[in-house]
């Protein structure tokens, strides 16, 4: 009998970061024979049919109640029900879980100071909300199933989460893989450029995705382009359409909003930034590479070290100009190539497959060899300060 996976997460597909690598995860299991259930909200359509759907309800409003009811509307999709292997990528669903997936530290934003600090009354709404996920994901990383494989998306997220709340018993660094290459021709680049940009600029078109967020640092990145005449911000993201750049970037800015085509989008740029002031991996500097184009990060972005390796990317020291920096990558952009075909190749879906694949293994043997016994919680443990 084919081993049966549930995976959990609210969306799975092109969503977001997280929910792409939920869909290769599903892909990865699908491909070795496994049955797999998905509880989800939304699911891609190139999994309809291949996988059993238990839709997981989502309060509309209020990411606050969204986050602190999740674990409840997880357990009532499930029904009770029993897998093989429970695979989850919210802390909510991790003490449910055989294999949960770590991307994200909310208390690292906090300590980054990266969370709402604007005046006003929708601000303060913003503020009480993140304070209330952040007391509540504390809670979840502090009584942490010891029985749960806890997977790491980087090895700044495994330091951060130790520091904070003690290292998990069972315990592996696997980072995001590489996407599949996919490198724009001339005449696709520009049709791109010409469609985003236009025709009048005749300089260098530097992308961000990140929306209107200030934990990815699009307020620096704005700034340090006002006396950069040469250089255009093409920006994507949640709020980016009806965001207003200073008067000094006139003739040289686009917001696009949420970006649905993201192949057209990294073809209409020279180089990618990444500001963030906490990224714990970064799965934008995968997705750029792979389609050819360099990045420009912060030292707090977790893929820095992976992009330096491979020479498809490079620092963004704070206080350095910005502009001699894109410069340089820009130029550089044509020569990346073999370098990225490297990098695809060494750090893409096969090896990340693989390796999934035998913690699942190590799992089902393990359900084999012993009875199961009731869940140990491990002592409580207050974040650190």
């Amino acid at each position: 009998m084919k081993p049966h996976l549930c995976m959990i997460f609210e969306a799975i597909g092109n969503q977001s970061a997280i929910a792409k690598i939920a869909m290769t995860d599903i892909r990865i299991a699908l491909a070795a024979g496994f049955r797999v259930t998905v509880v989800a909200q939304q699911l891609d359509v190139s999994l309809l049919g291949r996988v059993e759907w238990l839709k997981l309800y989502v309060p509309p409003r209020l990411f606050f109640l969204k986050w602190v009811t999740a674990r409840s509307f997880m357990k009532a999709a499930l029904g009770g029900r029993k897998f093989d292997i429970v695979h989850a990528h919210q802390p909510q669903a991790a003490s449910l879980s055989d294999v949960f997936q770590c991307h994200f530290l909310t208390r690292m934003a906090y300590e980054r100071k990266c969370l709402e600090s604007r005046r006003g009354l929708r601000p303060l709404a913003i503020r009480i909300q993140e304070q209330g996920v952040l007391y509540a994901e504390d809670y979840f990383y502090s009584h942490w199933n010891p029985s749960t494989y806890m997977v790491f998306d980087s090895e700044g997220t495994r330091k951060n989460f130790t520091r904070l709340y003690g290292l998990p018993p069972r315990q592996e660094l696997l980072v995001g893989p590489f996407p599949e290459l996919n490198f724009a021709n001339d005449a696709e680049r520009i049709a791109a450029r010409e469609k985003l940009v236009g025709k009048d600029f005749k300089g260098i078109v530097l992308g961000y995705l990140g929306g209107i967020q200030r934990r990815k640092g699009y307020e620096r990145l704005v700034q340090s382009l006002e006396n950069e005449p040469d250089i255009f911000l093409l920006m994507g993201g949640q709020y980016t359409d009806t965001f207003q750049p200073p008067a000094s970037l006139a003739g040289r800015f686009r917001g696009m909003g949420h970006v649905s085509n993201t192949d057209e989008f990294y073809a209409a740029c020279d180089v990618i930034a990444m500001p963030s002031f906490y990224e714990p991996m970064g799965l934008v500097a995968f997705e750029a590479a792979s389609r050819g184009v360099p990045v420009v990060m912060t030292p707090e972005v977790g893929a820095l070290h992976h992009m330096v390796q491979y020479n498809v990317g490079d620092v963004w020291p704070a206080g350095a100009a910005l502009g001699p920096i894109v410069r340089h990558w820009a130029q550089r952009r044509p020569t990346i190539l073999p370098d990225v075909t490297r990098m695809q190749y060494e750090q893409g879906s096969i090896g990340y497959g693989r390796r999934l694949l035998d913690i699942y293994d190590e799992i089902l043997h393990e359900k084999r060899d012993r009875p199961l016994h009731p869940v140990q919680r491990v002592p409580h443990r207050h974040p650190v300060s």
